[in-house]
């Protein structure tokens, strides 16, 4: 009877203990999977924003140039079929003056055709909403052709008339293609074995409908709302397999009376998936790269700094790598990277804690400083002066960044306000020079930014005018020929022109020639007053055996990376 007592005792302890264990089990795999899809449906929502945000540069790009010079932009045809190249998910590109439809391309991909969307009884509420509003807005999905469903992208456009007003002009308009523009996102959310439904509503509206979903969609699933082109979003995520437990826990609830004497392994599991679980919650807030805290972990930490502190002194800091392009065009994206890793452990070294850092994306770096003592420019200014170096290939290369901040609460009462005002102070420096520091002011001209999206090599291919740089010593190696000077010299390509001419400085003058120019250009840069500047006339053979007169305009000037260097302007001054 004893025996049996203790046996029943031992049975009785073990079986609470055991499923006690269990309760814990289950709650904590049921917690990890709502948190994971969560996660998911908050990551691919602010993909999908972001491939909205690339669809809607289109529209913008063209409303802007619209609104600049209130016409048409003359080459349409050209600037769409580049915007195209890289958005494949972009069906047609199309302007509607005053809501009609009067360029489309490709031609071929016009759908309704050029009608007057007006007329268009089942969109004419959607199109007045934007048009008086001005709210970019997306509609559909519809079906354009047999071959495929869209979502149309209208963006209002408004110019100033005579009297400084601003007035209706009409829409530019992307048409995505469905399912494409949501492409990556399914094919992530796939691969990690979950189950969606992508909804929308219409602009102003409040009832959804299904865009995109998977074949079954268990319930209940983690939802995360977003709003976009006047419209709200919703991406509902749930494991493909349903909401059930794994199948050793299942066996494991079989095998009760064996797993009471396998507590000890299963109390082993259990820490096992609680440090599972930190493990994801700290890489779903950590840059990859860097180590430091990504979008998601520094917002998240900082709000938590205020809720806490809403009251206390703070500054949020904006700041990149000036010239990071160059970088990863010079030296590759992995010299790119190595670059972001020493400007991270500056930023370290820095701010310690309680200081928040993180990476906003690219080269981009915010900092939260809690409490600041000290005058924060004085400490961005000497943080700046550091003589900043990344190694690549065996060999150090400098940099410098540019700096904007603000401070809280008196120019941002939110963490959103807040570097909202650091990024325009940051984008301020860029325009007055880079390598700075600048604290927010009110008076900072916000629509100065557009002027950095015109990047130099766009603008200098693009240049009506022959230009050619060239390295002023060893063998004058050309280092850069426009398109106007590889048409000047009748060469088809940019590798058909520097065969041409042997990639020298020399190849481009006629030999008869080469050396009296030479000593022209040197003893004109060389005048004291001369600034590096030379003009000297020569003749050129092109590919096709004519020889031209040329003018050509240079500038000698001093750079880091080559030294040296000809800037020069070679004007056509017509035939033999």
């Amino acid at each position: 009877m004893k025996r049996n007592t203790i046996t029943m005792a031992v049975f009785s302890i073990g079986m609470a203990i055991y499923l006690v264990l269990l309760w814990h089990i289950v709650q904590n795999q049921s917690s990890m999977q709502r948190e994971e899809c969560a996660q998911a449906a908050k990551i691919y929502a602010d993909e999908l924003e972001k491939d909205f945000g690339t669809s809607l540069s289109v529209t913008e790009t063209l409303a802007y140039m619209i609104a600049d010079t209130g016409e048409r932009p003359q080459h349409f045809e050209e600037l769409a079929q580049e915007m195209l190249a890289t958005r494949p998910y972009v069906a047609s590109i199309q302007l509607a003056p005053q809501g009609r439809v009067t360029d489309i391309y490709p031609e071929h991909a016009a759908g309704l055709g050029k009608v007057d969307l007006f007329s268009l009884d089942e969109r004419l509420g959607i199109l007045v909403y934007s048009r008086d509003t001005g709210i970019a807005t997306m509609q559909g999905p519809f079906q354009v052709t047999d071959d495929y469903t869209a979502i149309a992208m209208r963006q209002p456009v408004y110019r100033k008339n005579a009297a400084g007003q601003q007035v209706f002009w009409g829409f530019t308009i992307a048409v995505l293609k469905v399912p494409d523009v949501f492409g990556e996102t399914v094919q992530s959310l796939e691969a990690t074995h979950h189950a969606y439904r992508i909804s929308k509503t219409s602009p102003g509206g409040d009832t959804y409908q299904v865009i995109l979903a998977s074949d079954n969609l268990p319930e209940p699933a983690e939802v995360q709302v977003f709003t976009y082109g006047g419209c709200r979003w919703k991406l509902e995520v749930a494991p493909a397999q349903g909401w059930r437990m794994p199948l050793p826990l299942a066996i494991t609830l079989a095998l009760g009376l064996i797993l009471v004497f396998l507590l000890t392994f299963l109390t082993h599991v259990l820490l096992h998936l609680q440090k599972h679980r930190r493990y994801l919650r700290q890489l779903a807030n950590t840059d990859a790269l860097t180590g430091l805290n990504n979008r998601q972990g520094f917002d998240t930490a900082v709000e938590a700094y205020l809720d806490q502190f809403p009251k206390r002194q703070a500054v949020g800091i904006m700041l990149d790598i000036d010239n990071f392009k160059r970088i990863n065009d010079l030296y590759s994206h992995a010299a790119g990277d190595e670059a972001l890793r020493s400007l991270a452990n500056h930023l370290r070294e820095a701010f310690p804690a309680p200081a928040i850092i993180g990476r906003s994306g690219g080269d981009e770096f915010c900092i939260f400083l809690p409490g600041c003592k000290e005058d924060a420019g004085s400490l961005l200014r000497r943080f700046s002066a550091r003589n900043m170096t990344f190694t690549y290939g065996d060999q150090q290369h400098a940099y410098t960044i540019s700096i904007g901040y603000a401070a809280y609460p008196s120019q941002g009462i939110s963490r959103t306000d807040l570097f909202h005002c650091a990024d325009a102070a940051l984008y301020a420096v860029k325009l007055h020079g880079k390598h700075g520091v600048l604290s927010y002011a009110p008076n900072i001209a916000k629509e100065d930014r557009s002027q950095l999206a015109f990047g130099l090599q766009d603008i200098i291919m693009h240049f009506p005018g022959a230009i050619l740089i060239y390295k002023a010593t060893g063998k004058e190696e050309i280092l850069f020929a426009n398109h106007e000077l590889i048409r000047l010299f009748e060469c088809q390509t940019l590798e058909d022109f520097q065969q041409y001419t042997g990639g020298t400085f020399r190849g481009i003058v006629h030999p008869e020639e080469y050396e009296a120019v030479e000593q022209s250009i040197w003893e004109q840069v060389r005048q004291p007053d001369s600034n590096g500047n030379d003009a000297v006339r020569y003749c050129i053979t092109t590919k096709n055996g004519k020889v031209k007169h040329i003018l050509d305009k240079g500038r000698l000037v001093e750079t880091d990376i080559y030294g040296k260097v000809f800037y020069v302007l070679l004007i056509d001054e017509g035939n033999w």
